[in-house]
């Protein structure tokens, strides 16, 4: 589009400014406003009014209603039931049509105090319409206790059935509610409109006198507007043409462009702010192609710092994944191979092991391995770890010069990184990660400082597993083992027997139960000490964790009294087996603090499933009974509980 088309707009712009103001000046006309407002009044009350009407309506349909419900009662004795229902509804109704008649009259009576007030503040004197409007207003809020004290009347006669009720509602109610409350608010309805339609004529004659005023603003504007459109078209086309070719220039890169134009007023000014805006444009730019590089390398920077830190939120995420797994795990085999899988992930281009020291804590074995360049030795002294000696981490590069753990293999010349599991103050092994070889003329890259804190991160989550596991492994021993024989306690006997004997029921299979108990005990304590005592019963734990069968479970009964738990072993093997430890036993020479304590007898009850009982309970208590017979009829014998039925194979 043209300047000269442009400028033209803009005048014609500048034009409509007149005409804008006169509308606004009509819109805003305070005759116009305060009509349109009270005109707002009186339709707001007209409708109102007929709200009120209504409500009249609904009052008295409800006591016709409740009239009829109360005949119905008299005269249908049977329908009695629901014609109560329906009758307390209709009163009901009445009391709710009532608050409605009220609020509805205090509605209209603010919106009347409101446009009473507004026409007090326009200094409006109030017309014969709005004096008969608030008399009727008087009038209605007058007959309202009245209202309320013959509907509470009708609802009084309703609820005690009383034969009056219909008298009161044609002879009170009806003449004061019905008609003449009635009669008013019918009226205060047809005020309310006509108020309303005055109202509206005093806008039409507003907008009248305002559109005439109007319409000579408009001319008047328009005409001066064209004036100086033609003026300022004359004065300024020609020098905003060299300033758009100039531009134009400038912006399809000719930087030298300049515009020569010395006139004084506001167009010489903007070509001197054109030619000063294309010298710092042209410096801009040189300074810009600068910019653009530094930018560039700052960029590169930023994308490598996005890419660390992703690489270390994985690092973190595959950390704390580890550590929920590591929480799972029950045995340490299960805690390495999540260790080493967690290790695959953080450590990309690394092979490694992990390796625990050995219950004898004299050598390292490898819990587990990974990638084709993991340590050589899997099996190794602690001394050929230079972590262990160090008590920390210890990298060594691919250097001639190296200090290198000599469990890498004596030709290894990867860089590698050990670090020491510690827990609670106690080493329990090492990590060992070795870079995997990468066929690069230039050597081996050397182990960075991120892989150093990651390995010492996944050392410190291995360690506390490590260690939460043996003492898990710990307590679980000390739970169902007896400290002194290292035989199953009565715990583990309970449980045991509670899982074995459904089993051999359900498969009709024989178990055998063998209780045993050292004779003279109590003389071994008094004569040798109870450690003697201690010692027997250790010997004793020893033999029978030797004798019994892979299946059979021994258990330390209770002071020194054992069990034994033969499954699948019928009345007479078990008797057999008894006899066997028996006798065996007896031939052992136990010495304490190299004294010899002398012979050693056994007393022995033996019961058996299903001849004895099917449960727990019964069982011992019959191995029981017979070990107590044994001991009482001279010791140093095996004695069978009295059999109910034979067991067969």
């Amino acid at each position: 589009m043209k300047i000269r088309t442009k400028l033209l707009l803009a005048m014609g712009s500048i034009s409509l400014i007149p005409p804008i103001a006169a509308y606004i000046a009509l819109i805003n006309n305070p005759r116009i406003s305060f009509a349109l407002r009270m005109n707002q009044y009186e339709t707001q009350q007209g409708i109102i009014a007929e709200q009120l009407q209504a409500d009249l309506s609904v009052i008295g349909s409800a006591i016709e209603e409740s009239l009829t419900e109360t005949y119905r009662i008299r005269v249908e004795p049977k329908e009695r039931e629901d014609a109560e229902r329906q009758r307390r509804l209709a009163n009901s109704a009445v009391h709710s049509g009532v608050v409605a008649f009220e609020k509805d009259l205090d509605t209209i009576t603010r919106s009347s105090a409101q446009q009473e007030q507004e026409s007090s503040a326009a200094k409006q004197p109030a017309d014969g319409v709005d004096q008969r409007e608030t008399q009727l207003l008087k009038d209605i809020r007058d007959s309202l206790p009245h209202l309320k004290s013959n509907a509470e009347r009708v609802i009084q006669l309703s609820d005690t059935f009383s034969k009056s009720e219909g008298e009161f509602v044609q002879e009170v109610f009806e003449p004061e509610v019905g008609e003449k409350l009635g009669g008013i608010v019918q009226e205060l309805a047809r005020e309310a409109a006509q108020g309303a339609g005055e109202d509206r004529r005093n806008i039409e004659i507003a907008l009248s006198q305002s559109y005439k005023e109007s319409t000579l603003v408009v001319l008047l504007g328009m005409g001066v507007s064209a004036v100086l459109a033609a003026v300022i078209s004359r004065a300024v086309i020609g020098p905003i043409q060299k300033l758009r070719d100039a531009a134009h220039q400038l912006g399809h890169g000719k930087m030298d462009t300049r515009i020569l134009l010395h006139s004084r007023d506001e167009l010489g000014e903007l070509a001197g702010s054109f030619n000063l805006m294309a010298d710092n444009l042209t410096k801009l730019m040189e300074e810009r192609g600068q910019a653009q590089n530094e930018l560039t390398g700052a960029h590169e920077k930023l994308k490598n710092s996005m890419g660390e830190l992703e690489s270390r939120n994985r690092e973190a995420g595959t950390l704390s994944e580890m550590a929920d797994l590591l929480q799972s795990c029950f045995t340490l085999e299960e805690a390495s191979g999540v260790i080493a899988s967690s290790a695959q992930k953080l450590f990309q281009g690394f092979s490694g092991a992990l390796l625990v020291f050995s219950a004898s804590r004299n050598v390292l074995e490898a819990t587990t391995t990974w990638g084709p360049s993991s340590p050589a030795e899997r099996v190794f002294s602690p001394n050929d770890c230079w972590a262990l000696r160090r008590g920390r981490l210890h990298p060594s590069s691919s250097d001639d010069g190296a200090v290198r753990c000599s469990h890498l293999g004596p030709v290894s010349r990867l860089p590698s990184l050990c670090t020491p599991l510690m827990a609670h103050g106690e080493t329990l092994g090492i990590l060992c990660l070795v870079t995997e070889p990468n066929g690069s003329v230039g050597g081996q890259p050397s182990i960075s400082e991120v892989n150093l804190k990651l390995a010492v991160s996944v050392a410190e989550q291995a360690a506390l597993s490590f260690a939460n596991l043996k003492l898990r492994e710990k307590l679980r021993y000390q739970s169902v083992r007896d400290p002194l024989t290292g035989l199953f306690n009565r715990r583990y006997l309970d449980e045991s027997l509670e899982r074995e004997l459904p089993n051999a029921i359900r498969k009709n299979r024989c178990l055998g139960v063998i209780m045993l108990d050292v004779d003279r005990f109590k003389r071994f304590n008094d004569t040798f000490g109870h450690d003697a005592g201690d010692t027997v019963l250790r010997e004793l734990g020893d033999y029978l964790a030797k004798f019994i069968r892979r299946g059979d479970l021994a258990c330390r009964y209770g002071g020194e009294e054992f069990t034994l738990i033969l499954p699948e072993s019928s009345l007479e093997d078990t008797r057999r087996r008894a006899e066997e430890l028996r006798t065996s036993f007896q031939q052992l020479s136990i010495k304490h603090r190299d004294i010899v304590l002398g012979k050693v007898t056994l007393s022995l009850g033996v019961a058996s499933l299903p001849d004895h009982g099917t449960t727990a309970v019964e069982l011992l208590a019959a191995a029981d009974g017979a070990l107590l017979r044994a001991k009482e009829d001279g010791r140093d014998r095996v004695l069978v509980a009295e059999v109910a039925s034979n067991c067969s194979q």
